[in-house]
């Protein structure tokens, strides 16, 4: 498991963005905690059509902390 940080991609909330929550993503914003293989969509605008899948523990400039579930 990988412990994730404010400002990291698992806590922010375009991480997973583009489907909606899921109740493992709701788990990695709560508890902090991924699995090491774990990605998922970036959903930032800026992004989008890129396509990105990044880890929980990615970061980036256009970071936004998720609301609690």
């Amino acid at each position: 498991m990988l412990h994730i940080q404010n400002g990291q991609c698992g806590t922010c909330t375009h991480f997973g963005e583009t489907h909606g929550s899921t109740p493992q993503l709701a788990t990695i914003r709560t508890k902090h905690e991924a699995p090491e293989t774990f990605v998922d969509a970036c959903g930032h605008p800026r992004n989008l059509g890129l396509h990105l899948q990044v880890s929980s523990i990615s970061r980036c400039d256009g970071f936004e902390p998720a609301k609690p579930s």
